[in-house]
């Protein structure tokens, strides 16, 4: 049996200024009881804050302690504020703290899951969608801790009192064994003054111009956060300066006076309502009480309402006249938050005004978060988990303004929207200053911080403020080494991320850009991620460079023995063009000729054989043939299967026997080995086109599949018409909203009332239950797939891809849907790249036999659609029509999954992982016990009669938000001959079911 782990999911540790959260919460997935639930807790917290102008700087060193006595996972996903990136994360190796070092996302995964598997203690941090980070510890071991450091640098904004602000959220539920925190504010003139504190024993002590706060306490729970105002001295500008290998970093914080301009409203204006699940997330009140505030400014205006989630749709046309607009505020009030995100659905021919209100977080999880509106598009957010670039270039994009209700509160907010801001339009005679962030126009309130890198010395220059192109004022700012290089801050980082943040507002162009700079200082970025790994020789196998304990040794190692410790990666192509020509070799092979022969065969009897007796005494109508025993091409068995493989082929190893017509089995094969006869209950007919009248069937194949019924308590609910069905599912959902399967089941069943819009919305909320979950969105996909949402199926498939770019199944699974919407060219493309990407040992281990499927696809595209194909980049060795009666293709959405795909054939012969080649011809290809699949079964000239097709879902080792494994399988007749039909099925899979889950019957004649 597989390991079993856990995982621990610690909900929200929310880092964010001016909002109140949570510290971290720990919870076990899908925990049996209430023990489970409560197993991991913070034992020691220790915080360590330091303030130098308007950069601060916090540093959490948490041990969380394992109660329980099994070795979990753990899982720690936590927003930032905007602009708020990770730049510090370390883990306990053998009691000893390692800082962690940037690595390329995709790799740093790949590298994370491999080491992983060997029960090592890797860890890794990485930013998910949107500004939320995620780090991922292994193991959290049974009765013992785990201890990480996360570290960031936050720059710090104006309070509606012209003082920088700083809050740390300490809203932790639960007594802390040992709690310390430390602040430091460097370089103030003026005493920090506490507008919050955890208990009132908190004070600050000065030292010089420097102020201390100190807390250290015992079994302790803070009653409060921690807020820090600081008063600046706006006359002068502050300057920080940093010694680089040429020239000096620097960093400028001014406070221009200007007053900004009154702005009229347009008299129609769209409003663009995010009402997609995650909305039930954002902060609906404040949201509301910005938009009184504009209307009862304007007084009579038209607002039309558009509603999103997966589709974008009228919410109607509201005239408000003399501010009342209380038939608008009714109808949001009354917004249903339901289904996924898709910011492409939205489009100026359903809403047309003169400028857009568009509140949303800025995810869209289910199409492409690009926005098809040409007048300006103001961007509010209030979500503490948000996509603030995409929101930035929306608003950037249109001529509107990005608006942080997490970091202004409304009357600011509706200030800055009502007005002409001031805008920092760029720098006058700074020869001498290059690479300053930032680089393109932004508002103004009051404060700018800005950073560069100085190419000499000292020097001066002007930094230019107005309005559209219009300088109105200009800021001189002197720049000097000897005066302004005592700094307690990192000048270098605060300048990188200042250039990162603005680089990912037009991510796509600038990815290269970012990674490269990223890991040159250690920030967590879409593209790059932070790792700790736990011995020299692993940061030697992955040529991962180590931190600097490490570095001296992986420098004299690395030049010695390079190229005997360097993880191997090889393509698929040499095992590709070995496996067509296998595949040439069974497709021209008769089978019914072999057969024919067998039967032909005679052979001399000897006097007193007692089976030559026995059949000699027999009547005519009851003689056997006893056939010859066929013995299964080997298949590599991995060592941790061996024991299933033994127990379950004891039950599945068939000795046939035939009598006449007659298939006799051994008892424990009886039924999966009879032929369904005439009509089956509970079964649907795939294809009813090919009935004429009951009882009678035109020759062709038909295809059979049980309907698939949850037996969730939950579906006992769902009965009646869909507007009633609807109704209850959404009274039933706050009891199942993290659940995917809940969705999953509740859209089948819409989709079997055939209310398909519906049925879609439902299923798309499984985009929004969690940040890059290739797991969920897998299963989402496969859905996608069976129901004909190709377009969706593209985006959902392709999201899969960049995140997972380092597995042959997410450039299959993103082929396959391209070629579902008729992009054969693209999917061609992508399935060849299958077979000329480079993977590392393990994951080219585990999918080895993959080439085989990936053969007879590309081929299939090439056969049906080559008069639209170029395919003059194909290996010719790997181009041979390969047109079969039958295919059958499995895969399913885990990893570290071990599922079989059974085919019993009309004779009553099981093909299946020991019996892979059957007597009529029937292929299975390479059995995969982890990873994903896929499996297939293929038969060039089918028999007559009735095909059974099975899964054995043995189990998997993961419990997480996923849900349980969930397969697709295929069922293809004629496959490549320009006349194929298929049927898509998709079922989530019941563990240890010996005897099979049925899957579906289809008939040949």
């Amino acid at each position: 049996m597989k390991k079993l782990k856990a995982i621990i999911v610690f909900p929200l540790l929310i880092l964010a200024t001016f909002v109140q959260a949570q510290m971290p919460v720990l919870k076990v997935q899908q925990a049996e009881n209430e023990a489970q639930k409560q197993a991991v807790n913070l034992k020691k917290l220790n915080i360590d804050v330091q303030i130098t102008g308007n950069i601060a700087t916090t540093v959490m060193t948490m041990t969380f302690y394992n109660n329980s006595n099994r070795v979990l996972e753990g899982e720690l996903t936590f927003p930032m504020p905007d602009g708020v990136t990770v730049s510090r994360y370390a883990l306990d190796i053998n009691g000893k703290m390692r800082e962690a070092v940037p690595v390329e996302k995709a790799k740093a995964t790949e590298v994370f899951e491999s080491i992983e598997r060997r029960r090592v203690d890797p860890g890794l941090l990485e930013k998910v969608e949107g500004n939320n980070f995620r780090t991922r510890i292994y193991p959290l071991p049974a009765k013992g801790s785990r201890t990480i450091i996360v570290g960031y640098e936050e720059e710090l904004n104006f309070n509606h009192t012209n003082a920088l602000q700083y809050h740390l959220p300490l809203d932790y539920n639960q007594p802390i064994e040992e709690f310390a925190l430390k602040t430091t504010v460097f370089e103030s003139v003026i005493k920090p003054e506490l507008a919050e504190q955890p208990d009132g024993t908190f004070n600050f002590s000065a030292k010089g111009n420097t102020y201390v706060g100190e807390i250290k306490k015992t079994n302790y729970e803070p009653k409060h956060g921690l807020t820090i105002s600081l008063p600046k001295r706006s006359d002068l500008p502050e300057v920080q300066m940093q010694k680089a290998s040429t020239g000096y970093y620097f960093m400028v914080n001014v406070f221009p006076k200007v007053q900004n301009r009154p702005r009229q409203w347009a008299n129609q204006i769209g409003l663009i309502w995010d009402c997609s699940l995650s909305g039930l997330q954002r902060d609906v009140k404040k949201e509301m009480e910005l938009l009184d505030l504009i209307i009862k400014q304007k007084q009579n205006l038209t607002i039309q309402l558009g509603l999103l989630n997966n589709n974008f749709k009228s919410g109607g046309n509201f005239v408000i006249t003399n501010g009342n607009w209380a038939l608008l505020k009714k109808k949001l009030e009354s917004v249903v938050y339901d289904g996924g995100t898709n910011f492409s659905a939205i489009n100026s021919k359903n809403l047309q005004a003169e400028e857009y209100l568009f509140f949303s977080d800025g995810l869209s999880t289910f199409g492409k978060n690009t926005v098809n509106l040409n007048k300006p598009v103001h961007t509010i957010n209030t979500a503490l988990k948000a996509d603030y670039s995409t929101l930035k270039y929306i608003s950037l994009k249109t001529g509107g303004q990005f608006i942080n209700l997490n970091a202004i509160n409304t009357e600011t907010a509706f200030k800055q929207l009502s007005q002409e801001n001031l805008q920092f339009l760029g720098i006058k005679n700074g020869v001498d200053v290059k690479q300053v962030y930032p680089s393109l126009h932004v508002n103004v309130d009051g404060q700018l911080s800005l950073a560069g890198i100085l190419n000499g010395l000292n020097t001066q220059f002007m930094l230019q403020f107005g309005y559209g192109n219009t300088v109105v004022l200009e800021v001189p700012i002197r720049l000097n080494a000897t005066e302004h290089t005592l700094t307690s801050i990192d000048v270098r980082r605060v300048w990188a991320q200042k250039k990162i943040a603005e680089m990912d507002i037009q991510y796509e162009a600038n990815k290269e850009d970012i990674s490269a700079l990223s890991k040159q200082f250690g920030i967590v970025t879409r593209n790059t991620s932070l790792i700790v790994l736990e011995n020299l020789d692993d940061y030697l196998r992955y040529d991962i460079t180590p931190p600097a304990e490490l570095r001296s040794e992986y420098d004299v190692v690395m030049k010695q023995r390079r190229a005997d410790i360097l993880e191997r990666k090889t393509d698929l192509m040499n095992a590709a063009v070995a496996m067509t020509k296998d595949l040439k070799t069974w497709w021209n092979t008769d089978f019914r000729a072999l057969k024919t022969n067998k039967e032909k065969d005679k052979y001399p009897t000897v006097a007193g054989d007692p089976v030559a007796d026995v059949v000699a005494a027999e009547p005519a109508s009851q003689k056997m043939e006893v056939q010859e025993m066929r013995v299964p091409a080997p298949v590599a068995i991995p060592p941790n299967q061996a024991n299933r493989r033994e127990t379950e082929s004891n039950a599945l190893h068939e000795v046939v026997v035939t009598a006449s017509s007659q298939v006799v089995q051994r008892k424990s094969m009886a039924s999966a080995s009879v032929a369904l006869q005439g009509s089956v209950a509970g079964l649907q007919v795939a294809d009813k086109k090919i009935i004429t009248r009951v009882g009678e069937m035109i020759q062709g194949p038909t295809i059979i599949i049980p309907e698939f019924k949850s037996d969730k308590d939950y579906m006992k609910n769902l009965n009646g018409k869909p507007d009633s069905a609807y109704l209850a599912y959404l009274k039933m959902r706050p009891g199942y909203i993290t659940t995917p399967m809940f969705y999953f089941d509740v859209a089948n069943w819409f989709y079997q009332q055939k209310d398909s819009v519906r049925a879609l919305t439902i299923l798309s909320n499984i985009a929004d239950l969690d940040l890059e979950n290739a797991d969920l969105y897998k299963t989402l996909a496969y859905k996608l797939k069976q129901t004909g949402n190709y377009t969706e199926e593209i985006f959902v498939t392709g999201k899969v891809l960049q995140w997972r770019p380092m597995e042959a199944q997410s450039y299959r699974d993103y082929a396959l849907a391209l070629a579902d919407a008729g992009q054969y060219q693209k999917a061609l493309d992508h399935l060849y790249k299958v077979l000329t990407q480079s993977y590392n040992s393990q994951i080219a281990d585990r999918d080895q036999g993959i080439e085989e499927i990936i053969i007879s696809e590309i081929n299939n595209l090439i056969n049906n659609h080559k008069d639209k194909l170029n395919v003059r980049g194909i290996d010719k060795r790997m181009i041979f029509p390969l047109p079969v009666d039958i295919r059958v293709v499995l895969n399913w959405n885990k990893n570290d999954t071990d599922i079989d795909l059974w085919l019993t054939d009309p004779t009553g012969e099981k093909g299946y992982y020991s019996n892979p080649r059957t007597q009529i011809g029937g292929r299975i290809s390479n059995d995969f016990t982890s990873g994903y699949g896929p499996e297939q079964f293929m038969v060039k000239k089918a028999v007559k009669g009735k095909y059974k097709i099975e899964v054995n879902y043995f189990g998997d080792s993961q419990i997480n938000i996923s849900g349980p494994t969930t397969i697709t399988a295929e069922i293809y007749t004629r496959y490549s001959t320009g006349k194929q039909e298929r049927k898509v099925i998709v079922l989530p899979m019941e563990a240890n079911n010996k005897n099979g889950n049925l899957i579906g019957e289809f008939s040949f004649n």
